[in-house]
């Protein structure tokens, strides 16, 4: 398929790679020539410098051939624009990065394709929404929903005192007895692995599972969690994404405190909020630390738009006595740094970003797609009848080594895989993939005859 990209910061450049290499014509437009220096040394891509507004721009980029504009700049006027064009040139598909959440939520005056756009991405929206969601369960990493948000991806870390601390991973299939809960990967050392039945679960680790929604309260007890009530949770940063996440946690929090050192932003976020305090003053005070009582909150979140302010203002609050805190980094180059020195939770909204783009790119009946580290995924793949994977057990499909199918979920039950369940045609699959693994998962969920989407 032939894609031009609009913008070439960290999203737009992690889509042309990973677009091209897995054998899309790709196109790529950025006004910075830096950026385009940037590709033309590392991407076998075309790069043309310019401004997305301009036709001439665009028709210099290949739009009247392209089959797809993803529009990714850090303007959603630019994007707007961009898609609209696109619109005039006939491109079939039109995606755009749209920060402002007047344009997204539900309440929005215009919608997606009254904007000439298929498919809008709002990172802030889907932070906001991921963000709830890890505060509705102790001790999780980084959570991600399947088929619906029947199946549940976790990733969690285990504790020393832990009950599955030093047990196989066979052990706990064993221990637990539940038809709905699988490991499917384990983070240790920075490193991720697909676990094998003999490989043990250390203290220390981090894991993802996916489990039935239905059985998420009874693994709890096997990392010594329990549902504890979050009460007060403390805000680093009045950006749009924290003055909507603070009104959605008014309606049930007691405690919500917002943090941030700009007056002007203050005071709009305080104009915003009813129930939230909003204090003026830096990530760094440690006066007003005390006068907040950070040593009381259950959650500290840096959601600035400054990484290191964010993840310094993170770690003094956990050393106040915060008792978890999640830090929001832009630079994808801060994760492993951040896992190394043990930060609780880290969001990287490019991350979103790219794979709530890559799910509409995927050949088959890729229905959803989340990124884990080190360029691994989770795919939820829908079965066709005509795909060349329908009807075979489980146990003759020659699978990659680098990937496990996790879950199956059948009529709206979720089962557990092994060598003798066969995949039937109408199944949604949930498949864990190293990166060398994703195109030789792609065939075998593809039809017969290989396809591409969209033509």
């Amino acid at each position: 398929m032939r894609i031009l990209i609009v913008g070439a910061g960290i999203v737009g450049y992690n889509l042309a790679q990973e677009l091209s290499h897995e054998g899309h014509d790709i196109a790529i437009v950025d006004q910075d020539p830096e950026r385009i220096r940037r590709i033309t040394d590392t991407l076998d891509v075309m790069a043309v410098e310019g401004n997305a507004c301009l036709p001439s721009v665009l028709m210099k980029a290949g739009i009247k051939s392209s089959e797809m504009l993803i529009a990714v700049t850090e303007k959603d006027e630019i994007n707007l624009l961009s898609c609209f064009l696109a619109s005039r040139f006939e491109v079939p598909k039109r995606f755009a990065r749209l920060r402002n959440m007047e344009f997204t939520d539900n309440e929005s005056v215009f919608s997606p394709e009254e904007l000439f756009i298929d498919q809008a991405i709002n990172p802030g929206q889907i932070i906001v929404e991921t963000i709830l969601k890890i505060l509705e369960t102790p001790g999780v990493v980084s959570v991600a929903e399947f088929a619906d948000g029947e199946v549940l991806l976790r990733e969690f870390d285990v504790p020393e005192n832990a009950p599955i601390a030093g047990k196989t991973i066979q052990d706990i299939r064993n221990i637990t007895q539940m038809d709905s809960f699988l490991i499917v990967a384990i983070v240790r050392d920075g490193e991720l692995v697909i676990p094998k039945d003999q490989d043990i679960l250390q203290a220390g680790d981090r894991f993802y599972t996916l489990i039935d929604k239905e059985f998420l309260p009874f693994l709890l007890p096997m990392l010594n969690r329990t549902l504890d009530q979050v009460e007060k949770i403390i805000i680093y940063g009045a950006t749009s994404t924290s003055t909507h996440l603070a009104k959605a946690l008014e309606e049930n929090m007691r405690d919500v405190c917002i943090i941030e050192p700009s007056r002007e932003k203050a005071h709009r976020a305080a104009d915003q909020l009813t129930r939230t305090v909003v204090q003026h003053g830096s990530g760094t005070d440690m006066d007003l630390f005390n006068e907040i009582n950070m040593k009381d909150a259950d959650f500290f979140l840096a959601l600035s738009h400054d990484d290191e302010n964010n993840i310094l203002s993170a770690l003094l609050a956990k050393k106040y006595g915060a008792k978890r805190a999640l830090v929001i980094t832009h630079d994808p180059e801060y994760l492993p740094i951040l896992d190394s020195i043990g930060m609780d939770i880290t969001i990287n909204p490019r991350l979103i970003t790219v794979s709530a783009i890559l799910k509409h790119l995927r050949k088959g009946q890729v229905m959803s797609i989340f990124k884990l580290i080190e360029d691994a995924e989770v795919m939820e793949i829908g079965v066709q009848e005509d795909s060349s994977i329908a009807n075979k057990q489980i146990g003759k499909i020659n699978f990659p080594k680098g990937a496990i199918i996790g879950a199956l979920l059948r009529q709206g039950e979720m089962v557990l895989p092994n060598d003798e369940v066969t995949i039937e045609a109408g199944d949604s699959v949930i498949v864990v993939a190293l990166p060398g693994t994703i195109e030789k998962i792609e065939k075998l969920f593809g039809r017969k005859r290989s396809f591409l989407p969209f033509r």
